[in-house]
């Protein structure tokens, strides 16, 4: 059973903010005084504001949670990419793996600040150091349209670019970010531009004003958008708010503090293409700042839609064109009436005072859409009927709220195999003073799957159900769980990459969400009152129980009959060892009942696996069976990378993925799908004989795998040997990525690290942040610039400063061919400064750039021996690349005395 979310996440008052789209992180119901309260904020007007970023994490969700909960505007972050090309603290996931947790940490962000969230086809390729750079992986014109396709969607008011799209922006993704966001500012709303775009249901969508975020002070140029307002229904301000989202990145290393007190955000005005000319910011980019003693007061987040009609009215004229909107204009004037008499009777010892009202706005409502639907067809009709067709949805939520009536859609599992039954429960609880009634309960499932209604508290003459204050109404259903939609896995990853972007898929109305939308909801219509019926939808979850957390909700998902996985992933093999390996398949059945399964390893012609077949039965609900191969090499002088795949056939099927779950306390779980393939890596690499190796283990870290699969004698060291054992056991000591970030006993023991270097041993660092230099926890003075030296390109030439010094030449002699094929970069967090008994041994550089001599440095340490390297030889392992391991064998190997 899979974790839950910790007990402040479901208790939080800050999930209890609005109503999100369908591509939001799932939560629990809630009803009640805030729920209420923030959404009357938002049923009055319409203003709309998105922001363009590069990654997550670079959003202004300050800005995000003041306008979309403090102003109820509708407000969206745009990330260009997942950012599948960072690092990862708190777990394995890499490339696309990363990209989903990242995902999720930003819908986990945005259930706080109440913003929704759009992303491109851009892949994060890792980090370039200019938009030329940017642009070679990413066709300008494929990732404009998408930032134009994202405009056209969501039709915003206000754009707000996060980057100026100039040098000073730094990462080459960030400058790219900029350049976009200005150009899809002018080309969105032009009809020649993208215009196969129409056929998949937008219009051209031209913004009305398009800003960027600054620093500095105002100087009668930045807006200033104060963000620090305390907020009598969240108890904190949107900075607050918004620094809480903030940690929800974690595998950003991200958790910040949430101060209180006044903070603004910055905004300047980008003049459009044939304004005036506006001054330029006056001030490098940045991102928050408290207001100067003395300095202007800032304004509010309105004078961002300054000269731009957001009212409901206005969006009607303009929809009626040569039509007559008397009648809309009428429905919506009764709307808006009713709406401000919720607003004033609203408080918070008695919310549901505003059910009333909020009854006669969704009629009038109603009524509005009804006629906005005669008017005449065009591109603003469309927009009303749209903006109409959700507030809808928001007067209906925001009346239940009110009212104190929770609805909720319960499954009794979370994965769906093809072939099983599933049953599923609606419940309604009215836990408020108006009595309300139930006309219909409609279950949206997959078409191919028989539903049948089971039991329920349905009144069948009347057809209908009084639920009536204090009262729990269940309707309960059961599903035939047939052929018809595939395992669920995240819409992007259906088809292979196209390079450095992703393929969307056909079906246009996911293109740009973060995930797919819920696979199964359902539709209740209520009444109450004689004012007529509303809508309400909800999506359908999984609850279970925990025994050590509580209760926990996730998504329903369809699975497959058969998962396959293979251990181990990857393999490094020495070309001297002929012995074979073995080789795991685990087959998980997720169906009721077990299954015969047939399970071979193909692999190349050459190598030799036994046995040729293995027959076995997997149990049902779950159940899982090993099967075990031997393979080895048909010739012991082959060398290079081969690849096994397992596959499992069972009734005539063949699976060959395995379903992961990622999932994490902090975000939903997503699947993805491994194939079951083992990739081999065979080159020849030596080792110095009887060889011991203590490890301290990083985050996502693959050097200890990577050894045992070379034949050392390494061993992981927990925090209490570190502490106490004697270290001197061992020859050499690794410390894994960003050791010194993650392990608070390595901080509390460095100093033993260091005292087992001047015995004689040799300690490795691998790269490793700022904390490092700074803590002073080398035993020779070092330094890192921020932001700090890399070399991004993978290919970048690599010059052996001394190819004779043991370290490149011993037990492996280390030349130009072991940097061939290197995965995603050389490395990151070189060294800029060190202390002159450091030898630098290696150099390369970015075209265009000085070379840099901080990848890889050792010195003699009394009897000992210590390297730092920023060599990014994490992304390697995986990756199988031979060099990666020739150099990791050379480091482990290095004894004082070779120095």
């Amino acid at each position: 059973m899979r974790s839950v979310r910790t007990a402040w996440l479901q208790a939080a008052v800050l999930s209890l903010v609005v109503a999100f789209p369908a591509s939001s992180q799932l939560r629990a119901p809630s009803v009640g005084v805030v729920e209420a309260g923030l959404l009357l904020r938002q049923l009055d007007g319409e203003k709309r504001v998105l922001m363009i970023g590069a990654h997550p994490d670079d959003e202004d969700t300050s800005l995000l949670a003041a306008l979309a909960l403090g102003m109820g505007a509708r407000t969206a972050y745009l990330s260009l990419t997942r950012g599948e090309g960072g690092q990862n603290l708190i777990g394995a996931e890499l490339g696309e793996g990363l990209g989903i947790v990242r995902s999720g940490e930003l819908l986990s962000a945005r259930a706080l600040d109440g913003a929704e969230q759009y992303f491109t086809r851009a892949f994060d390729f890792g980090f370039s150091k200019s938009a030329e750079e940017t642009f070679d992986h990413w066709p300008v014109e494929e990732v404009l349209s998408d930032v134009v396709w994202v405009i056209r969607r969501f039709r915003p008011h206000v754009i707000v670019s996060i980057f100026s799209g100039t040098p000073r922006d730094g990462h080459g993704h960030h400058q790219a970010a900029g350049i976009l966001a200005r150009r899809a500012f002018e080309e969105a709303g032009d009809s020649t531009r993208f215009a196969a775009q129409f056929d998949a249901g937008v219009a051209p969508w031209a913004p009305d004003k398009l800003y960027q975020l600054v620093g500095g002070p105002l100087g009668g140029v930045a807006l200033a958008v104060e963000t620090g307002t305390l907020d009598p229904l969240l108890g904190r301000s949107y900075h607050q708010v918004a620094m809480a989202g903030r940690s929800r990145h974690r595998s950003q290393d991200m958790g910040t503090a949430e101060p209180p007190g006044p903070r603004q955000s910055h905004l300047w005005r980008v003049p459009a293409r044939g304004e005036a000319a506006i001054p330029q910011p006056p001030s490098p980019m940045g991102r928050r700042r408290v207001r100067a003693r003395g300095e202007a007061a800032p304004v509010q987040g309105d004078a961002l839609f300054s000269g731009i009609d957001t009212t409901l009215t206005g969006l009607a004229l303009r929809a009626a064109g040569a039509g007559d909107p008397t009648a809309v204009l009428e429905e919506l004037r009764l709307y808006r009436g009713a709406i401000q008499v919720a607003r004033d009777s609203w408080h918070t010892g008695h919310p549901a005072s505003s059910a009333d009202p909020l009854l006669i706005a969704s009629a009038a409502l109603d009524r509005a859409l009804a006629g906005a639907a005669e008017l005449p067809e065009g591109p603003h009709r469309s927009e009303l009927l749209d903006v109409l067709q959700r507030r809808r949805g928001l007067v209906a939520d925001a009346l239940l709220a009110a009212a104190g009536v929770w609805v909720d859609v319960r499954f009794d599992r979370p994965e769906l195999v093809h072939g099983d039954f599933a049953r599923f429960q609606v419940m309604v609880w009215n836990g408020g003073p108006v009595p309300f009634w139930v006309d219909a309960v409609r279950p949206a499932y997959p078409e191919e799957w028989p539903l049948l209604q089971t039991s329920s508290t349905r009144d069948v003459e009347a057809g209908t159900v009084k639920v009536g204050p204090g009262e729990l109404r269940t309707w309960n259903f059961q599903l035939s769980v047939l052929e018809g939609p595939p395992p669920t896995r995240p819409y992007f990853l259906t088809s292979e990459r196209d390079g450095s972007l992703y393929r969307w898929p056909d079906e246009s109305r996911l293109r740009g969400l973060p995930f797919d939308p819920p696979l199964l909801q359902a539709e209740l219509t209520f009444r109450a009152g004689d004012e007529g019926a509303f809508v309400v939808n909800r999506a359908a979850a999984h609850v279970g129980v925990d025994k050590a957390h509580g209760e926990f909700r996730v998504p329903i998902q369809v699975a497959p009959r058969i998962s396959v996985a293979v251990s181990p992933e990857v393999m490094a093999w020495p070309a001297a060892s002929t012995e074979g390996r073995e080789i795991t398949v685990r087959v998980r059945n997720l169906t009721d009942s077990a299954s015969d399964a047939a399970v071979s390893l193909d692999g190349l012609p050459g190598w030799e696996v036994t046995p040729d077949r293995a027959d076995g039965q997997i149990p049902g609900d779950g159940g899982e069976s090993a099967f075990q191969f031997m393979v080895r090499p048909g010739n012991p002088a082959s060398v290079g990378r081969v690849q096994f795949t397992a596959r499992v056939e069972v009734e005539g099927e063949v699976y060959d993925e395995g379903l992961r779950m990622i999932d994490y306390p902090h975000i939903d779980p997503v699947p993805i799908y491994d194939p079951a393939e083992i990739r081999i890596s065979r080159f020849p690499v030596e080792l110095r004989e009887g060889l011991r190796v203590g490890y301290l283990m990083g985050p996502g870290d693959g050097g200890m795998q990577a050894l045992q699969d070379m034949g050392v004698d390494v061993e992981a060291i927990d925090p209490e040997e570190l502490r106490s054992d004697d270290l001197n056991r061992f020859h050499t000591i690794v410390l894994g990525i960003r050791a010194y970030e993650t392990r608070a006993d390595l901080l509390q023991s460095n100093a033993r690290l260091l005292d087992f270097a001047r015995a004689g041993g040799t300690v490795v660092v691998q790269y490793n942040k700022y904390e490092y230099p700074e803590g002073g926890f080398a035993p020779f003075a070092l330094d890192m610039r921020r932001p700090h030296d890399r070399v991004t390109n993978p290919e970048a030439p690599v010059t052996l400063l001394d190819p004779a010094h043991p370290l490149l030449s011993s037990p492996n002699r280390i030349d130009a061919r072991d940097f061939e094929g290197w995965d995603q970069e050389r490395g990151l967090y070189f060294l800029s400064e060190w202390d002159a008994r450091y030898t630098p041994l290696l150099e390369m550089a970015d075209p265009g750039e000085e070379p840099n001599r901080g990848s890889l440095v050792v010195a003699r340490v009394g009897a000992g021996a210590y390297v730092y390297t920023g060599l990014a030889l994490f992304r390697q392992f995986p990756a199988g690349v031979p060099g990666a391991y020739r150099l990791l064998a050379n480091l482990v190997s290095l004894r004082g005395s070779d120095l």
